[in-house]
């Protein structure tokens, strides 16, 4: 028998006015050997998983911003352990991710080598998907310098543009060692941020249970509000009027996972087992 089990946390919406903005990085006003960066005022830390990760800005006009040469990138050319693997991972805003820039090759930058590349998305640790490319790379310079477009709106005949994550994270396999990545573009997610502390004014504004539950919940409001239930990757399920008092509701439809109950007064974080 399916449960689900929830957790009162704090109300603070962190993101909840920051409506779907795209926006494309080019890493140009980036500190040489950076692990971090900031644009559209995101930080966005650059994890390296197997091999060094960071901004490059040594190499004038060998990135690509995906119309013209530019200056700085991500790459692991100070550390080229295999295979070489890195994440781009917020803590403040989940995110979306349409497209973005990779030059694949050699040690030596040869770009006419055989390889794969995996992308895959993750929201707070969990896989919210996976691909791997295992051609239509670039093999020369050409009209891109080199860099081939890893387009996430159409990856393997899917699209994985509209999934909200908090972590890309890119490996590369095969004969690709030398990894570097430019022009990366991306929305800022207009869904919920929460925090991790209960607090004592969503405990007094909003009470759920049973806690677990297999579907039938309880809701006792101090006041009347509007509601939304959310999935984890951000979709709106479901649009409720909470009155003052006691609530009855079902989510016996929904499959496992983890869901959020936003209010106006407060939030609640729905975890199904």
């Amino acid at each position: 028998m399916k449960s689900t089990t929830f957790l009162t946390i704090c109300s603070l919406l962190i993101s909840i006015f920051s409506f779907g903005q795209t926006s494309t990085e080019s890493f140009e006003t980036e500190s040489n050997g950076s692990t971090s960066f900031t644009d559209n005022g995101v930080i966005f830390n650059i994890i390296s998983y197997v091999s060094v990760f960071d901004i490059q800005a040594n190499f004038p006009a060998t990135g690509w911003n995906g119309t013209t040469f530019d200056n700085r990138y991500i790459d692991n050319s100070n550390d080229m352990a295999s295979p070489p693997s890195f994440g781009i991972k917020t803590t403040s805003n989940l995110f979306k991710v349409n497209r973005f820039w990779m030059y694949l090759s050699a040690l030596n930058l040869d770009l006419n080598v055989t390889g794969s590349l995996t992308v895959t998305g993750k929201l707070s640790g969990i896989t919210k998907f996976t691909q791997t490319k295992t051609n239509g790379f670039v093999t020369s310079l050409g009209s891109t310098n080199g860099y081939t477009l890893i387009d996430l709106t159409n990856l393997n005949g899917q699209n994985y543009s509209n999934i909200v994550i908090d972590e890309l994270q890119i490996t590369a396999n095969g004969g690709f060692r030398y990894v570097a990545l430019d022009a990366f573009t991306w929305v800022k997610d207009s869904n919920i941020v929460l925090g991790t502390t209960e607090s004592k004014a969503s405990q007094k504004n909003m009470s759920i249970y049973p806690n677990p539950t297999t579907g039938p919940l309880s809701i006792k409001a101090e006041n009347s509000s509007e509601a939304q239930i959310y999935s984890q990757d951000g979709k709106l399920l479901q649009s409720l009027q909470i009155k003052k008092g006691m609530n009855e509701i079902s989510i016996s439809d929904y499959p496992k996972g983890v869901y959020f109950i936003k209010t106006a007064n407060g939030s609640s974080k729905v975890i199904k087992k």
